[in-house]
């Protein structure tokens, strides 16, 4: 059975995967009280009275809580913009398209040829995709690193 790395302090001096993308390292930055990791490039700020670290170069603000071996994310939504931003969300990908529907139903194409039917599907299916990859474009805006950098699994120094 391999043993396990035993659980040490935040410390000012210490080498610790980076929170953010868990690939680099954080180091201190020279002539500052921040870190950057050598992979991302992301800039943190550490506390070490209560072993965290904060996102310095993001508008949005991420935060981790050292657990002796690891990082844990400390980053929680508030429930109501959670809600409101879905509901938003939803809005957005269904109304426009349905608005394109209800025209396409009240005023149908003039020609009876069936040809010229296949546009306004068209346009509806366009629209629909079209807001849905603007949603899911926000919504990735808001990792602090991007879903495709993801690691599939966390290692530990």
């Amino acid at each position: 059975m391999p043993e396990s790395t035993p659980a040490k302090p935040l410390e000012a001096n210490g080498i610790y995967l980076c929170p953010v993308c868990r690939h680099g390292q954080i180091a201190p930055m020279v002539l500052m009280d921040t870190y950057a990791c050598n992979f991302c490039r992301h800039i943190l700020s550490l506390d070490f009275v209560h072993q965290t670290a904060r996102l310095e170069d993001s508008a949005m603000a991420f935060r981790w809580q050292w657990t002796g071996t690891n990082w844990r994310s400390l980053n929680t939504p508030p429930a109501s913009l959670t809600y409101t931003a879905i509901i938003l969300a939803v809005l957005l990908v269904t109304l426009p398209p349905a608005l394109i529907w209800l025209g396409y139903q009240l005023f149908p194409p003039l020609s009876s040829d069936p040809r010229a039917y296949w546009f306004p599907r068209f346009w509806v299916a366009l629209t629909f995709f079209a807001h849905a990859l603007i949603v899911l474009r926000v919504f990735a805006g808001l990792l602090p690193t991007p879903f495709w950098r993801l690691p599939l699994r966390q290692r530990s120094l």
